[in-house]
């Protein structure tokens, strides 16, 4: 049975075989609203709770990627998935209202004829006409904050990046998505060294942020020693940040030992994605 506490805001949802298709954007009765990952028409796609298999790091589905997307979208309706329906436009109910669409569409084209004949007017009485459209392209076009080779989409490098240059209030919590640990260690591994690149590229982007690194354990061992161990985990990730750019200053160390696990600590694979780290973003 899912207890479905565990599905938060932002996790990732992946098919049966481990492929991305997209992120949770809340629950809403007894279905997962998320907005499909590559979907065309942007909106929020829903998966019934009974397609889950199991909660962890990420949610995990019992069905196939391709039997996700076909079940999504315009199939919803067909497969049981309910989608809510659009409210009505205000004062569409009830009685028909007149059609003001000729009359707004002969209003701009005429606005349009006299912004044309004012233009001519002053051409034709000496009064220099100053093209700004090169001028306005040039303000539309806002260079990127992030330098370097384009973030992948849906990784936590780009999702911070979102949240950076955006609005949403503070403090906001970011599991590493590939930055765990071995058994026992607190160094980094190589294989996640192109993920601490992306997210130090991301921090130098926005250096008046400021966050708190967060490092965890599985619950084999002494429960102070695993508090010990998840500070030391959270300091090796704030010194290979730091090594990529990153002032140090604007990052602090804190543990969460064992404490609060995402998956069982009775297998091995859940073991390995308790030896987490998170990022808690603490100031834009």
């Amino acid at each position: 049975m899912i207890d479905r506490t565990q599905i938060r805001e932002h996790m990732e949802v992946v098919a049966d075989d481990g492929t991305p298709v997209g992120h949770v954007d809340k629950l809403e009765g007894e279905q997962i609203k998320l907005e499909r990952k590559g979907s065309s028409d942007g909106q929020h796609h829903y998966v019934p709770l009974s397609w889950v298999s199991a909660v962890g790091e990420r949610v995990h589905l019992n069905r196939s990627a391709a039997a996700v997307m076909e079940s999504t979208g315009t199939g919803a309706a067909a497969s049981g998935i309910h989608r809510p329906a659009a409210a009505a436009p205000l004062g569409t109910m009830g009685a028909a209202r007149p059609n003001w669409l000729p009359w707004a569409i002969g209003g701009a084209a005429l606005l349009a004829l006299i912004l044309v004949l004012s233009q001519c007017k002053k051409a034709d009485d000496g009064v220099a006409v100053t093209d700004t459209s090169a001028t306005t392209q040039q303000e539309e076009i806002i260079p990127p904050r992030v330098a370097g080779a384009p973030l992948a989409t849906g990784s936590l490098a780009f999702e911070l990046d979102r949240f950076l240059s955006g609005k949403d209030g503070t403090p906001r919590t970011f599991i590493f998505d590939k930055l765990n640990f071995d058994s026992g260690k607190a160094s980094i591994r190589g294989a996640d060294n192109a993920d601490l690149d992306d997210i130090a590229r991301v921090l130098a982007a926005y250096p008046g942020s400021r966050a708190a690194v967060v490092g965890y354990t599985d619950a084999k061992g002494d429960a102070v020693n695993n508090r010990e161990l998840g500070g030391e985990r959270a300091r090796s990730v704030i010194a290979a940040l730091a090594s990529r750019g990153v002032d140090p200053d604007r990052l602090e160390a804190r543990t969460g030992g064992e404490s609060d696990p995402t998956a069982s600590n009775a297998d091995a694979g859940g073991r390995f994605e308790n030896r987490r780290s998170e990022l808690i973003i603490l100031k834009r």
